[in-house]
């Protein structure tokens, strides 16, 4: 237990802090406006040789799988500015050899969010942490939304009032409302369950004619807020006028087909009566069949007559 004592005491007296080094950053997270300047506070402790050197990358932000980038490079005195903020980025103290290495960046852009890294290089200092990370979010008001509607909105159908900005930064808050008499109130019929206030959608379900009329949504966040609207006319299917159309002229068409065939029957029933009449029987025509009887019966008394008058002639029969 004694030996371990004094190895540990004796690694504690041999240890040379001249050849550590200690990295850090007093913000982890800053929060600029656009066109305003945002500090990177970068600090070190280190002593510091001849072969000294800072670096600061660049990581866009919230791009995954993004490359970082070189931004400001500083050796042997002279300070190397690259990248598109090469122009807008300055160290604090111009020689970065006494412990501070922040750098701050002016007039601010959206395209300013992302993560930046503070690295410190000296040899022979190579234990402890070299480097610091800061991220940057640049907030952004929104741009002017965008609105329109997808789906037809005829009677009975449902569509969706979709609004959106391409930038803003936080993402921007959506509300829709509806105007009247130039005066923007909130619509009865337009419930919370039916606006999406993230992905500014508003739908509209089975529609009516008082669904027309003209829509605003207002796109917002913490720098401002802007607004566009819609004018929504809900009308009657052409596709529904289509199809009562082709009903309406089908049952015509039956219609006119039913007409035509009764008129055809009843002609030929008036002509086929009109031939029958013409055949009709006369009060002294003698019905079909009754000739023959009657000559039959003429012919046979005729005979008998003959035969009758035979006899009495033979025999001489007198009366």
């Amino acid at each position: 237990m004694l030996r371990k004592f004094i190895l540990i005491f004796s690694s504690i007296l041999y240890f040379d802090p001249a050849l550590s080094i200690y990295v850090t950053t007093s913000q982890p997270y800053v929060i600029a406006d656009i066109g305003k300047n945002a500090t990177l506070d970068c600090s070190y402790k280190t002593h510091v040789d001849s072969q000294f050197s800072l670096e600061w990358r660049f990581t866009p932000g919230p791009t995954e799988n993004a490359q970082a980038e070189k931004i400001l490079y500083y050796t042997d005195g002279t300070v190397y500015k690259l990248g598109a903020q090469a122009n807008r980025i300055n160290l604090i103290d111009q020689v970065p050899t006494k412990g501070v290495a922040s750098i701050i960046i002016a007039n601010t852009k959206s395209s300013d969010t992302g993560r930046y890294s503070c690295d410190i290089n000296n040899p022979p200092d190579f234990t402890g942490p070299s480097e610091a990370f800061v991220n940057l979010i640049v907030r952004v008001p929104p741009s002017i939304p965008e609105c329109k509607v997808i789906g037809k909105p005829y009677i009975g159908n449902n569509v969706t009032l979709l609004c959106s900005s391409t930038v803003g930064r936080p993402t921007p808050q959506y509300k829709w409302s509806e105007v009247r008499s130039a005066t923007v109130t909130a619509s009865p019929r337009i419930t919370l369950k039916a606006v999406d206030s993230k992905k500014g959608t508003l739908i509209l379900r089975n529609l009516t004619m008082e669904e027309s009329g003209i829509y605003r949504c207002t796109s917002s966040n913490v720098l401002g807020e802007q607004s566009c609207q819609l004018t929504l006319s809900v009308t009657v299917n052409n596709m529904a006028g289509v199809i009562v159309g082709a009903v309406i002229g089908t049952l015509m068409a039956l219609i006119l087909i039913a007409v035509v065939a009764y008129c055809l029957f009843h002609q030929k029933k008036k002509t086929s009566k009109d031939h029958y009449t013409g055949h009709e029987l006369r009060e002294d025509a003698m019905a079909p069949g009754k000739e023959t009887s009657s000559n039959l019966l003429e012919s046979s008394a005729h005979n008998q007559g003959t035969r009758l008058n035979s006899m009495n002639s033979k025999y001489n029969i007198v009366v």
